[in-house]
């Protein structure tokens, strides 16, 4: 039976404290005084934790992971815009058509490849030039996304297309951040200075 006034016990799995010293505590052997560094050790600075060294990106399979990102948010765009006109029988609010297909469908396609697009161009400038790339893309996507959500309300829309335009770009823009920072994570490396 465990003596519960034992913390070494070994029924609790734990293991007892060395009876000697470690190596660098051996009596007469000389000690690093606290606050100083190894007189061989190189200094680094104390810093916040907010420092990031160089990054890179491994490119092939980080565009490769922007490329399925804009199928995705193509994907998004076709199967709202197909939902809810073709079997709900909503009317949406029709993207602005860049590409002059002449299809509603086609315009939100269109328009979620482009976000993607930008967003993955975007987030590649800022691993390459800021100290924290995945805050700053954060906060880009999310007021980007905000900006375009709000689009459909301007001027004399009506409030049940708009309502439905706003949604399908809240789930684009959160679907592209989520898979563009998941890519990011797979792909991003640390450069050695020099």
């Amino acid at each position: 039976m465990s003596d519960p006034n034992r913390p070494y016990d070994p029924d609790y799995g734990e293991q007892p404290p060395p009876a000697y010293p470690p190596q660098s505590q051996v009596p007469g052997t000389p000690t690093q005084p606290v606050g100083q560094p190894p007189a061989d050790a190189r200094v680094q600075p104390v810093t916040t934790g907010t420092e990031n060294p160089r990054l890179g990106l491994e490119v092939g399979r980080y565009w490769a992971g922007a490329l399925a990102t804009m199928l995705v948010a193509a994907l998004i765009g076709l199967a709202a815009s197909f939902i809810l006109e073709e079997v709900l029988n909503l009317e949406i609010q029709p993207q602005a058509d860049l590409l002059a297909t002449g299809s509603d469908t086609m315009a939100w396609v269109v328009a979620g490849a482009l976000f993607a697009l930008l967003a993955a161009i975007v987030l590649y400038l800022l691993v390459l030039s800021t100290p924290r790339p995945r805050a700053f893309f954060g906060w880009v996507v999310a007021l980007a996304t905000v900006i375009l959500a709000m689009v459909p309300f301007a001027g004399q829309a009506d409030l049940v297309p708009a309502v439905l335009a706003a949604v399908v770009w809240i789930i684009i823009g959160s679907a592209v951040y989520s898979l563009l920072t998941g890519t990011l994570s797979r792909t991003v490396v640390r450069r050695t200075a020099g």
